[in-house]
């Protein structure tokens, strides 16, 4: 992937007048170019996340990576030894980001994350899905992180962009740690919520870290 311009930065108006639910808008995004939520690689706070040790696979070993995009944080977590179930559904990707997990053990499910059904896994990984949705869509999206999570399960979280003014829409919507801890309550706990070391350098809004836990009942 090429470095990101102006013309691909992540300011609002991007999307005017195309169904983002639908996707063939995201193939055309895919197709043009128009892609600046792509790191080009996996975003370099879960890269030190995962380096540091904070999200290595103790215990259970799978892992989840709803709306993933080429799948740059899916397989950062497969080479750290999850096995990575990365979900998206636009049309395209299968082709490069399948083969790629298969041999890391994982696999690419071409579908509406927001609709998963799989084994329950260890962690979910959520970066610049959330924000992408619109918002009356976000209860399905923490109805998605708890029928994945086993109790005790992870939910880490890239929470982005975490000051946009709301009047500005998105997406990116406005994202925050206490909006995602109301959305999952009380099924989950939350147990870290930070500031990001390394941020993305071009992202004009607000990045922070946050975890959460499944409690063991799930209530």
């Amino acid at each position: 992937m090429t470095e990101p311009d102006e013309a691909t930065d992540e300011r609002p108006g991007r999307a005017e007048g195309v169904d983002l639910r639908e996707p063939s808008a995201w193939a055309e995004r895919y197709d043009a170019g128009d892609t600046p939520w792509d790191c080009g690689g996996p975003h370099p706070e879960i890269a030190r996340r995962i380096a540091s040790g904070e999200l290595a696979p103790t215990g259970g070993r799978r892992a989840l990576v709803p709306g993933c995009g080429r799948g740059h944080d899916a397989l950062a977590l497969a080479r750290a030894g999850w096995t990575v179930t990365a979900v998206d559904f636009a049309p395209g990707l299968a082709a490069e980001l399948g083969p790629a997990l298969a041999a890391l053990g994982g696999e690419f499910v071409e579908a509406n994350a927001l609709e998963w059904q799989g084994e329950p896994v260890d962690l979910v990984l959520e970066h610049t899905f959330h924000c992408a949705l619109p918002p009356t869509e976000r209860p399905r999206w923490a109805a998605l992180v708890a029928r994945a999570l086993r109790p005790r399960g992870t939910l880490a979280v890239l929470v982005f962009p975490a000051d946009k003014p709301v009047s500005e829409g998105g997406p990116p919507h406005r994202t925050e740690t206490a909006e995602l801890s109301a959305l999952l309550a009380p099924a989950f706990e939350l147990v870290a919520d930070e500031a990001v070391e390394q941020p993305l350098e071009r992202r004009q809004w607000l990045e922070r870290w946050a975890r959460f836990r499944r409690t063991s009942d799930g209530a």
